[in-house]
């Protein structure tokens, strides 16, 4: 195959075959199974460029592997814990990690680090100080999902850049018309709207306004299990089990509102919510709390409540949702995808990694 450049013929399969072949390594923060959130999306996203391969070590917490090394795709395996996956390794290996207790994964024969931080250690992540200043000192560069992420690391003078998260637009675009209705979705009556939120049912949620919430609204949890189960009771409020990430679009379909009701302690506020883009590649209008990182981005096509003022803002975002606007979501979303985040972090890497 070949490509044209100012009048010069380059042939793309020389300049593949001179890109270097990497392993990413993720250690295991999340089981694979479970909640399919960054590190996995990540994982698959970097395995689709050229010569780079991830092993992805999954806890099996939630669920089992039916085999030590499962492959995902030619360049993408999952593994249980104690397996040993070195067979699977070509080239430099990388690891990439954020938890900072995985700092001591090091000794295994690392030849570059990547410190990826995700969540500001404080309030439900405060315990993660007393090992974030060893995980830093191992990396080689710093990986941030936000701006207060980003001022919070950069005083340690390691290169670092920004890698916010993003949504598989290919996965969630389906959802942008209705699909199936599963079949523990709550009967609605042509009247009413549906609020609806999925992900963690943690104690970063604000219980009190989605009761409120409630009170006029048909409201949709989904995602409890034997790890988030937080009661909440309320006759318009529906939980539901955790879905598999293969059922998600089918019940964001059915959501007329998309909801991201955080409180805004000091680690929301250094949070960038995966769900935003998911809820924005469906083309849903999004109603959340002032959270920091989404107001300093994405301020004109968000709809910003609390509790005082929820049911005007959700009137508002109800009576403006028009095709237009559906559109300039999707358009955003499609801005914000795993595989753009994926790529500029593997070019990250291979500036820092042969650097001299």
């Amino acid at each position: 195959m070949d490509s044209t450049i100012n009048n010069t013929k380059i042939d793309i399969n020389i300049i593949k075959h001179q890109m270097p072949e990497i392993t990413i390594v993720f250690p295991p923060l999340l089981d694979w199974y479970l909640l399919y959130q960054r590190p996995q999306q990540l994982a698959t996203a970097f395995s689709k460029i050229y010569n780079v391969r991830c092993i992805y070590i999954s806890n099996e917490v939630y669920k089992k592997l039916n085999r030590p090394i499962l492959k995902v795709n030619d360049n993408l395996f999952v593994v249980r814990i104690n397996t040993d996956y070195s067979q699977l390794v070509k080239g430099k290996k990388i690891l990439w990690f954020s938890y900072p207790k995985h700092y001591k994964y090091i000794t295994e024969g690392f030849d570059f680090v990547v410190f990826d931080g995700i969540d500001v250690p404080a309030d439900e992540f405060l315990f993660w100080t007393v090992d974030l200043k060893r995980a830093i000192d191992c990396a080689n560069i710093i990986a941030c999902t936000s701006e207060l992420l980003y001022k919070l690391y950069r005083k340690y003078n390691k290169p670092i850049f920004m890698c916010t998260n993003a949504a598989d637009y290919e996965h969630f675009k389906i959802a942008q018309e209705k699909l199936p209705k599963p079949s523990d979705f709550p009967t609605i009556k042509s009247n009413e709207k549906v609020i609806g939120y999925y992900g963690a049912l943690a104690s970063w949620l604000d219980y009190k306004l989605i009761s409120k919430i409630s009170d006029r609204y048909k409201v949709i949890l989904i995602g409890k299990n034997k790890y988030y189960k937080k009661v909440i009771e309320h006759p318009n409020l529906t939980i539901l089990e955790h879905k598999d990430y293969s059922q998600l679009p089918y019940y964001l379909s059915h959501f007329d509102l998309a909801m991201i009701p955080f409180k805004l302690t000091r680690m929301i506020n250094g949070c960038d919510p995966i769900k935003y883009y998911e809820f924005i590649s469906a083309g849903k209008p999004v109603v959340s709390t002032e959270i920091y990182e989404i107001k300093r981005k994405y301020s004109e096509i968000t709809y910003f409540m609390n509790y005082n003022n929820c049911y005007q803002i959700i009137e508002r975002a109800i009576k403006e949702d028009c095709l237009s606007k559906k559109l300039e979501r999707i358009e955003i979303a499609k801005e914000n995808t795993w595989d753009i985040r994926a790529k500029k972090a593997y070019d990250e890497i291979i500036k820092y990694l042969f650097l001299d």
